[in-house]
């Protein structure tokens, strides 16, 4: 009876810290990729954790991740001017460990957009003094669990760019 009780209790001290092991990270970065932070900085980061797949148009890049249990990819975008980081998206990985909602943004203050197998929660970050403000984005097909998750700089320039030329 012992033994079954300790082990019942090792088990669910290994699930919370297992569903809690992203809460640790960071909330303004996304495998230690920060808003704002420079682009030779960044490079050096991805290049730890992964392999570039592309580059894209509008200062994108593509990166395959190595050994991330929960992404497989990481898009990357930097401002033309400062050559700063202006958004991060990760992609999950299929077959990997699965990211809640709940997990990388606060599901109560975020706002909720949804349709037939879609869902989207989005949360502004107010500016401190180490981040410029942002939005974290959450969003997927599974009500539970994300397929996307990404900060985006609030206010870049690039942003009032794209929405100029959609006019």
């Amino acid at each position: 009876m012992l033994k079954n009780l300790l082990a019942l209790l090792l088990l669910c001290l290994i699930s919370f810290s297992c569903s809690n092991s992203l809460k640790t990270q960071s909330n303004s970065d996304i495998s230690g990729i920060k808003i704002g932070m420079s682009k030779e900085d960044t490079t050096k980061r991805l290049q730890e954790i992964g392999k570039i797949d592309r580059e894209e148009r509008k200062q994108q890049e593509i990166w395959t991740l190595n050994n991330d249990p929960h992404y497989s990819h990481l898009i990357v975008a930097f401002d033309k001017e400062k050559q700063k980081v202006r958004f991060i998206t990760a992609k999950a990985r299929e077959n990997g460990n699965r990211v809640r909602y709940g997990d990388v943004i606060d599901i109560g203050k975020a706002q909720l957009t949804s349709s037939a197998n879609n869902y989207k929660y989005t949360q502004d970050v107010q500016a401190s003094e180490s981040n410029p403000a942002y939005i974290r984005i959450a969003s997927g097909t599974d009500s539970n669990y994300l397929n996307y998750f990404s900060l985006k700089e609030l206010n870049s320039s690039e942003e009032e760019s794209e929405e100029d030329e959609k006019d």
